[in-house]
């Protein structure tokens, strides 16, 4: 397998991708996209050695374009900067663009076309849509030119980690729904291409995991694409029987699911390479990944694709994104459902660099009387000290919490009393239930939500 594996890659990294990509730029039906990509990894390239004030030059630039044209482009924010009489064509800055409205998912949905932009041809633009964690599912509408700059910002990423288009890489992911759906000659091909092998997620076992390691290890990836907690069961596992994988030869890259400290812990002890976290969502694309773990686990985030910033003053912030890259659906100050921790010197409408920590979902905020919250990551880290394989923090309507938690075998009466004393402690006045489960549920895409608040308040104390 080594020696194949080996012209594999060779053949993946060095004709396979160059051709393909060449290819996509002779088709008139994928050349808008394949040349956006190519000019967006080649400006990363260029820009990398930027400094901050050259960076937010640019930013400003590109943001007054991308104003002026959804201006010019939609009815919805012609209609919206001629109502706060905030006028696109003058030479704003950061500070005047701050005092424009927020963007939410329900103003997307009500908007409907209204945010749609007509200058892209209707056969260059694709339907996408969120997963709909949050309630239902947001349409999303993306043309050539941002579907390339997204691609490009995540292979820039990779090829910085040492990692670029071509090199063996192992998903570890939901790929198929429909557990009998087989692979089309199509995907086997572009697999082939891409030197890279789907693993189902969806549906894990300790027989499963065990194949995947052995698999795993004949195939020997140079990275591990997953998600977070998948990867989490997979070091576990590896853990627990004294395997010595031989794999990935560089890094794991996680995503789809806030990555669990205890998770994290696990997957650097089982396979002794960096874990890098990416941070993004179907709304804006890949938006940042944690290039050093080793070093810091904040997110260098993608600034030439995306304006990102937070939306208050506070230290933890609903973070909020602008595409200055679409070409179809101008999403501006978008509230994208997340918390963020943002540095000291963040400021709202300005551009950010680096993002400190993601904090979790806006409805995963834990609700407490008078009005005060708790981030949802704050029981992860109250419950890291124990022996928990799993568990799923449920707060309704009436404020009332139920913990439901899959032990492992050193669990006893001292931990359960221990996790129901310490809640008490830092959740006062909320009833607290505790269950001991099997398993807990998951969403539909198999991700891990471990914490889900059905307060509708959450959301409104953050406005």
């Amino acid at each position: 397998m080594n020696l194949i594996g080996g012209i594999h890659d060779s053949l993946s990294l060095h004709v396979l991708t160059p051709f393909s990509r060449l290819h996509r730029s002779a088709r008139w039906s994928t050349r808008p996209t394949q040349q956006a990509f190519d000019e967006g990894l080649r400006f990363r390239r260029e820009a990398a050695s930027w400094d901050n004030e050259r960076r937010v030059r640019w930013i400003l630039e590109r943001l007054r374009t991308t104003v002026r044209r959804a201006y010019e482009e939609t009815a919805y924010y012609r209609e919206l900067f001629d109502r706060n009489n905030f006028d696109p064509h003058a030479d704003f800055d950061f500070s005047d663009f701050s005092r424009l409205p927020v963007l939410t998912r329900e103003d997307v949905h009500e908007a409907g076309a209204k945010l749609l932009s007509s200058s892209v041809p209707a056969e260059q633009v694709s339907k996408d849509s969120t997963g709909g964690s949050t309630g239902v599912p947001t349409n999303l509408w993306l043309g050539p030119n941002e579907r390339g700059w997204r691609d490009s910002g995540m292979e820039r990423f990779f090829e910085i980690l040492g990692v670029p288009e071509g090199s063996r890489t192992a998903l570890l992911w939901g790929h198929h729904l429909d557990p009998k759906a087989a692979d089309t000659l199509r995907e086997r091909y572009q697999a082939f291409v891409s030197n890279s092998r789907w693993f189902d997620s969806l549906r894990l076992s300790p027989a499963t995991l065990d194949e995947y390691h052995h698999e795993f290890e004949r195939f020997q990836p140079a990275m591990i694409i997953a998600y977070a907690s998948a990867l989490g069961y997979l070091a576990e596992h590896i853990l627990a029987r004294n395997y010595k994988p031989n794999y990935p030869t560089r890094c794991l890259v996680t995503g789809g699911e806030k990555l669990w400290s205890r998770h994290r812990e696990l997957i650097e002890k089982a396979f002794g390479r960096p874990v890098h976290e990416r941070y993004g969502s179907r709304d804006a694309g890949c938006l940042g990944v944690q290039l050093d773990p080793t070093q810091t686990l904040a997110y260098t985030l993608d600034w030439a694709n995306t304006l990102v910033e937070p939306e208050t003053q506070e230290p933890e912030s609903p973070i909020l994104v602008t595409k200055l890259q679409a070409d179809v659906m101008p999403m501006i100050r978008y509230r994208i459902g997340d918390i963020g921790r943002f540095s000291p010197d963040s400021k709202p409408g300005h551009p950010t660099f680096v993002l400190p920590d993601v904090m979790g979902r806006v409805v995963d905020r834990i609700a407490l009387p008078g009005g005060r919250w708790v981030t949802g990551l704050e029981v992860p880290h109250l419950l890291k000290d124990y022996p928990v394989r799993e568990f799923l923090f449920l707060q309704r309507q009436d404020h009332s919490v139920e913990l439901q938690l899959v032990p492992e075998k050193d669990f006893d009466e001292d931990s359960l009393r221990e996790i129901r004393d310490i809640l008490t402690a830092n959740l006062p006045g909320l009833p607290i239930q505790i269950e001991l489960k099997e398993s807990v549920v998951r969403t539909k895409s198999n991700k891990w939500r471990p914490v889900i608040s059905e307060v509708k308040s959450n959301v409104e104390a953050l406005v």
